[in-house]
């Protein structure tokens, strides 16, 4: 009678459902669901609901019936079969470790039966994305909850209907887990004990902690041990008293924190989708998001993402946000905090932070103890490590001082695990690309204010292409602690502020490591493609039949050779990627009757070099050993090795290679028997010969050797400086010496008519003067003085076979002229010394005159 009137009951139900049925909207992941969850055909299928909801079980069947999976029918006393999957509540199988049930004796028949088997799906069906918060009663009333009753559960229906999360985890054997225990019952407790621990890490990865109200977070702050001993020291200190302190202390808070809200991620989502990615990106191509949520389930993640627009914080939150993973806190600039975008930010889960905070104790232990609060309470969390977006496309050198209080706070806690996760971010076109120009010229950086968003908007009347996002390879902190810094676990406590001796080394070698394993998941997308050839072809122009077969060969290096395990290639179709880059790059197609050609201006040459920054490192390798046979027909394998092993400690610093020192030989050998396959070296009599100039491949080559040409010539120049400024046995300043190297690279650029404001970077050059000093060719004094080995020489000497003729005679010319004009710019001085000082004003005496022209 009772099992009659349950039926009745869910038929009622299920009548009742029917008319918002068609109103819930939902997400699934993973994405795409059929793909990701890789059902067998030929097995019977038991999804398994996080709760015993009747809702729940008609929202499944409604996704399972319009993807096309196996439709859920109740288990009942009859076993699932391929043609009706069953159902299973985890409320129910609980039940069965109390007292016997139906579903007990049916899961102990199937135990018995040994050829029974079925695949196992637990779905969790999240009802508004909404974790729980100490707030309002509207949201006790309505936000999902696993404690809902019947009631309430059709109000969380309706309140939140519009947006539903199912999901689902990967399939595993009935089979495999009830064969490991003794008996049916011990296989009963260990089934319901994994799937007890699988639906709460879900709940986890897909809604985070539960949240604290700001109040109550700021409040917190201001009472941390950290915070109060600051505000005690810094109080009569300037004039401060101990309620200022108090009070300044709580304005850094006010200042500081984040007022996470699902309501505004959710409009922000929607707004996002419909109003400006939609307008202005033809997709968003996002990579390794399933690695995500798995590692969300087991880790508390800390994103460490590329910088290269604004858009990048949006579209790793709005990416995540889909898949069904949290989006994170995020570190964001204090210029970001301005009327209207400020405040949405902040809802949105920005926390902000200034610039630059030495020497400002309270701010500077107030960020601390809400950064180390937020780990505690396991909530994701984002920041750039570069510090700012780059505006050459390329990766900065990380800054480490956020990375030090996370890294700090990861390791003194005991609860979970840190996943410190790079992500590359990469784009078609990015939307600054003009700002970044004017700003590497010497223009000032533009102010972030509400009148720029204005100004902003008309980017969403033009096409930027498509938007990658590629999570690379995590490193999980405690693990790589326990190599890299050994007794961090008995110099680390809770209670303590003790840091371990080489902590701060730690932290930067740890930086390095995200920034080498961002470059390890790069996108080589069409537009980079087709930046990296036509900017490495003479003059920003080749033929079309030539600019398809170029990027044909760059694929085929890729491919042939594989820069990492997390390298994405979103179009391999040379023509394809011809035909979607030229619009988006503006590259001209100019017809001619011999043949069409592909060219750019010289502005429109500037922003390709962003895209060409983007993923140039893939190439660093067969560039150079390319480049060595630009003067040579024939090279022995010794030869290209030892070209590339004393090159590779400067490639791996500006461009953040993966390759350890000890291993680029392995790593030279193996791009050369890339290109003797792919025909762009071959062999003759036991040497490597470059192809002959009427052959094809030569054309590929001399474009492959172009494309670290600027590299080339900026490692020259420097060292062609160093060998000039030993030989003048002058002290040497490292300030001025940098200074100098900017100086000849632009003058450089301007003869050459080179439109590239990067060229003459000054952090390449303060690089390469590191790597120098890291392989002991130059020494740096007490007092910045640069001692310069006599190897430098030999090594000027060398780097000048990497240019071409035309880049080699001007480049000697500069230099030959620099000590020239240096005596000019001093000798007016040293004249109207002389007119002032000397008996005969206008004679020509001995020293007071040049007797012969300089």
């Amino acid at each position: 009678m009772r099992a009659l009137l349950n039926r009745v009951l869910y038929s009622l139900v299920w009548w009742m459902f029917r008319p918002f049925s068609g109103l819930v909207r939902y997400k699934t992941a993973p994405q795409p669901l059929r793909e990701g969850l890789k059902i067998d055909p030929t097995k019977p299928v038991v999804y398994i609901l996080a709760q015993r909801s009747w809702v729940d079980m008609f929202v499944l069947e409604r996704i399972c019936k319009e993807l096309v999976l196996p439709r859920p029918n109740r288990t009942g006393s009859n076993f699932p079969t391929v043609e009706r999957a069953g159902v299973v509540y985890m409320d129910a199988l609980l039940e069965t470790r109390m007292r016997p049930t139906d579903l007990t004796r049916l899961i102990e028949t199937g135990i018995a039966t040994k050829t029974f088997e079925a695949q196992l799906v637990p779905v969790s069906i999240f009802w508004g994305r909404d974790p729980g918060k100490e707030t309002s009663l509207w949201k006790l009333l309505f936000a999902d909850s696993v404690q809902a009753g019947r009631v309430r559960k059709f109000f969380i229906m309706l309140f939140n209907g519009r947006n539903v999360l199912a999901h689902f985890g990967l399939p595993f054997s009935f089979r495999e887990y009830v064969d490991r225990g003794p008996d049916a019952t011990t296989s009963i407790r260990k089934l319901t004990r994994v799937l007890h621990f699988h639906f709460l890490r879900a709940r986890t990865a897909a809604l985070g902690p539960t949240l604290l109200r700001r109040g109550v977070v700021i409040d917190g702050l201001l009472h941390s041990a950290e915070v109060q001993r600051a505000i005690e020291r810094a109080a009569g200190k300037n004039g401060m008293t101990l309620d200022k302190a108090r009070a300044y202390a709580r304005k850094c808070a006010e200042e500081i924190a984040a007022d996470y809200s699902t309501t505004s991620i959710n409009f922000l989502e929607r707004f996002l989708t419909y109003v400006v990615f939609k307008r202005v990106f033809a997709g968003i191509d996002v990579q390794g998001l399933e690695r995500m949520r798995e590692l969300a389930q087991q880790y508390e993640l800390v994103y460490m993402p590329s910088h290269r627009s604004h858009a990048d914080y949006l579209l790793v939150s709005y990416s995540l946000y889909h898949a069904g993973v949290v989006p994170p806190h995020i570190a964001a600039g204090v210029n970001l905090n301005f009327w209207p975008v400020g405040g949405l930010l902040r809802r949105c889960g920005a926390f902000y932070l200034r610039r630059s905070f030495s020497g400002d104790a309270i701010y500077t232990a107030v960020f601390r103890a809400y950064v180390d609060a937020l780990i505690k309470r396991g909530y994701a969390i984002e920041f750039f490590p570069e510090g700012g977006r780059s505006r050459t496309g390329r990766l900065l050198q990380p800054k480490t001082g956020l990375l030090s209080m996370v890294v700090e706070a990861g390791l003194r806690q005991n609860t979970r695990r840190l996943a410190m996760v790079p992500v590359y971010i990469g784009y078609d076109r990015v939307w600054e690309v003009g700002s970044y120009t004017k700003e590497l010229r010497g223009g000032a950086k533009s102010k972030e204010s509400a009148e720029g968003l204005l100004k902003a908007g008309k980017i969403l009347g033009k096409s930027y292409g498509k938007a990658y996002i590629n999570f690379g390879e995590p490193i999980i902190l405690q693990d790589y602690a326990s190599q890299h810094l050994p007794g961090w676990r008995e110099a680390m406590t809770a209670d303590d502020e003790a840091l371990p001796e080489n902590f701060k080394a730690f932290v930067a070698q740890l930086a390095l490591e995200n920034s080498r394993r961002i470059n390890a998941a790069a996108v080589a997308n069409p537009s980079s493609l087709a930046a990296i050839a036509l900017l490495a072809s003479p003059q920003r122009v080749v033929a079309h039949e030539e600019f398809i077969e170029q990027i044909g060969y760059l694929i085929w290096l890729l491919k042939g050779e594989p820069y990492g395990e997390h390298l994405y290639i979103p179009e391999v179709s040379p023509k394809a990627v011809v035909d979607w880059s030229g619009p988006i790059a503006q590259i001209a197609r100019v017809p001619h009757p011999w043949g069409e050609l592909h060219g750019v201006t010289a502005r429109d040459a500037v922003a390709l070099t962003y895209n060409r920054n983007n993923i140039q490192h893939l190439f660093a390798i067969p560039s150079l050993i390319a480049n060595l046979f630009r003067t040579r027909q024939m090279l022995s394998d010794e030869a290209v090795i030892m070209g590339v092993r004393a090159l590779y400690p400067f490639l791996r610093n500006e461009f953040f290679l993966r390759w350890q020192p000890a291993e680029i030989e392995g790593v030279a050998k193996a791009w050369i028997n890339v290109m003797l396959g792919l025909g762009l070296l071959s062999r003759e009599n036991d040497r490597l010969r470059r192809p002959d100039a009427n052959q094809p491949a030569y054309s590929t080559l001399a474009m492959l050797g172009r494309v670290l040409g600027e590299t080339h010539e900026r490692y020259c120049m420097t060292a062609l400086l160093l060998a000039d400024e030993r030989r003048s046995q002058q002290p040497l300043k490292r300030e001025r010496f940098e200074e100098d190297c900017r100086l000849l690279a632009e003058r450089m650029a301007i003869l050459t008519g080179r439109d590239a404001p990067e060229f003459f970077d000054k952090a390449l050059f303060k690089g390469y003067l590191n790597t120098l000093i890291d392989v002991g060719l130059v020494t740096v004094g007490p007092d910045k003085t640069l001692a310069v080995d006599a190897r430098i020489d030999r090594i000027a000497e060398r780097s000048l076979e990497l240019l071409s003729d035309e880049a080699r005679q001007m480049l000697l010319q500069l230099l030959s002229r620099r000590r020239a004009a240096e005596r000019s710019a001093t000798a007016p001085e040293a004249g109207a010394e002389a007119a002032t000082t000397g008996p005969d004003r206008g004679e020509n005496h001995p020293g007071t005159g040049p007797e012969k022209p300089l």
